[in-house]
C-alpha cells in the first residue's frame, strides 16, 4: 500500500492532465483552453517529480566546464 501511495505523486498529475486533454473535446473553447493549461501544468509537475525521484540525472553542478 505505502509503494502505490508513494508513486501516487507521480502518476495522479500525469492522468490527470491526460484527462483534462480528453475533456477540452466536449467543453466550450474558454474552458478548453484553461484545461488545456492545467493539462500542461499538471504534466509538468509529474515529470518534474518523476526526474527528481530518478536522481542521479545531473545538475548544474555535476559536469563543470
Amino acid at each position: 500500500m505505502r509503494a502505490v501511495v508513494g508513486t501516487a505523486r507521480y502518476w495522479l498529475p500525469l492522468v490527470g492532465g491526460l484527462l483534462c486533454l480528453i475533456a477540452v473535446l466536449f467543453v466550450g473553447p474558454i474552458l478548453g483552453w484553461l484545461l488545456i493549461i492545467t493539462s500542461f501544468g499538471l504534466i509538468l509537475d509529474g515529470t518534474t517529480a518523476m526526474w527528481e525521484k530518478a536522481g542521479g540525472t545531473g545538475n548544474l553542478t555535476t559536469y563543470r566546464q
